[in-house]
């Protein structure tokens, strides 16, 4: 027993062991085209749940072509630089100062790509203060990993040896030139990792218990952490040899945390109590976003994990998830005060729009056919439901003329019979609704609470639930 205890504390030293004493970290940005933006800097604070914070905002003046942030870190972080649509992620260590030069760009163009995802990289050049090569390095990594396997394609269908052994061997050559950069020499080993498992040369099961079972967690190497979730995604959330999906409904039903554990110690590969509740806080963002069980009774769970957990690290991560999966399809997540404008151009209150019934926010683009397509479905069915809910469209493209002509001078648009509104380049706006694509809906009640976050298509009959069907 003293040996398993001196073992798992051992395990656990090393996890913590990489870090380091918080240090400042200085970030300066310059570019033309940020006069008069807000800039946010967020730092992304885990690598399971993802979940970006906002750490600082900073609003230019109209001649402005320089911004600064400074914050502190006590080991890598991801670290993202938001401007409206667009964004710029870089990995950040403590004591570091980061140098961006935005490139010019053309806005106009890269608001028309706005129509199908939501953040688009910002064209920029990262510079440091001193040889620190961290973010170039991770770069050139995987540039050689994407020519090696563009030149050696025929692995993906025969694995011949001579090409295996070549495969090895530029790992090896890769491992021997970052010998000396524990990061990069990590980020490397799991990397190829990725790269066996996804090319079938070794099963999951051999590098799980290899590569994870007992080896230090390295939580912020996103190469091990990449890895992590590709061999670890949906570990038990539908149910494995050790545990049943009935199990885990009544585990969550019951919210009992310490059968769950109990139970997942009975797999060896997760033995070690600390990587278990890794597996764990993965496991219930799996079981969450599968759909299948309860979200609510998922969320509770991590709380309850988050309040019996020894280990500070998850304890973070569960908050997190928590904060995270709770935005997504957040039923009852009472709707923040946003501002839009209407035809008149006059601003409201986006609550303004919430009465005695339901309703249907539509973000679409004007300019996107496919919600246009959307919009006409509404239209065939408005008449039969708007008396049991309301609809409102929020114009998304950066254009408050393109809405306004869509409606007073367009044949189309001027039949349609609900509000209209201009999101007013209001990213807060799109940030708050979660909106990745156009169009998305939103079902809200009558309280001004998300109903369901996204809402189906109306083109896929989703407002039939809502039809008069009084004669």
């Amino acid at each position: 027993m003293k040996r398993l205890l001196k073992l798992s504390f051992l395990f656990f030293a090393l996890c913590v062991a990489g870090l380091t004493m918080a240090q400042n970290v200085q970030i300066f940005a310059t570019g033309k085209d940020i006069k008069g933006k807000t800039i946010k800097l967020c730092v992304t604070s885990d690598n399971i749940s993802n979940y970006q914070k906002e750490i600082q905002k900073i609003t230019l003046g109209e001649e402005d072509t320089n911004v600064s942030f400074a914050i502190t870190l006590d080991e890598e972080k991801m670290l993202t630089l938001k401007m409206d649509l667009v964004r710029y992620s870089f990995l950040a260590r403590p004591g570091t100062k980061y140098f961006l030069q935005i490139d010019d760009f053309n806005f106009t163009e890269l608001d028309s790509l706005y129509a199908y995802s939501h953040g688009l990289t910002m064209p920029c050049t990262l510079t440091t203060e001193r040889e620190e090569r961290l973010n170039d390095d991770i770069a050139k990594v995987d540039f050689l990993l994407d020519s090696f396997l563009y030149d050696n394609q025929r692995l993906l269908f025969v694995k011949d040896k001579q090409t295996v052994n070549k495969m090895y061997a530029f790992r090896d050559s890769l491992l021997a030139e970052y010998k000396d950069n524990e990061y990069l020499n990590n980020y490397v080993l799991y990397e190829f990792v990725n790269l066996e498992y996804g090319l079938s040369l070794r099963s999951r099961g051999s590098l799980r218990q290899e590569m994870f079972a007992q080896k230090p967690i390295l939580y912020n190497n996103i190469g091990y952490m990449d890895c992590f979730t590709n061999l670890f995604s949906k570990y038990f959330s539908k149910g494995y040899k050790h545990i049943k999906r009935s199990d885990i409904e009544q585990w969550l039903n019951d919210n009992n945390y310490k059968a769950f554990n109990d139970a997942l110690g009975r797999d060896t590969v997760l033995k070690n109590e600390v990587f278990r509740e890794l597996v764990f806080l993965q496991g219930m963002k799996d079981a969450f976003l599968d759909g299948y069980f309860n979200g609510d009774l998922v969320l509770r769970m991590l709380a309850t994990f988050a309040n019996s957990t020894k280990f500070a690290k998850h304890k973070t991560i569960a908050e997190n998830l928590i904060q995270a999966l709770s935005n997504i399809n957040a039923h009852n997540a009472k709707i923040n005060s946003l501002k839009v404008k209407d035809i008149n151009q006059e601003e409201k209150d986006i609550l303004a729009y919430v009465k005695n019934k339901p309703l249907l926010v539509c973000f679409v683009r004007l300019d996107q056919e496919a919600s246009l397509k959307e919009l006409e479905a509404v239209h065939f069915c408005y008449d039969s439901v708007k008396e049991n809910v309301d609809v409102l469209t929020v114009c998304c493209a950066n254009n408050f003329e393109r809405m306004y002509n869509f409606i007073k001078n367009n044949k189309v648009g001027n039949k349609y019979q609900w509000d209209f509104v201009y999101f007013d380049e209001n990213y807060d706006l799109i940030e708050n609704f979660h909106i990745r694509t156009f169009p998305t809906f939103v079902l809200v009640n009558s309280q001004g609470e998300i109903e369901r976050n996204p809402f189906d298509a109306p083109s896929m009959g989703a407002l039939m639930n809502f039809r008069n069907t009084k004669k």
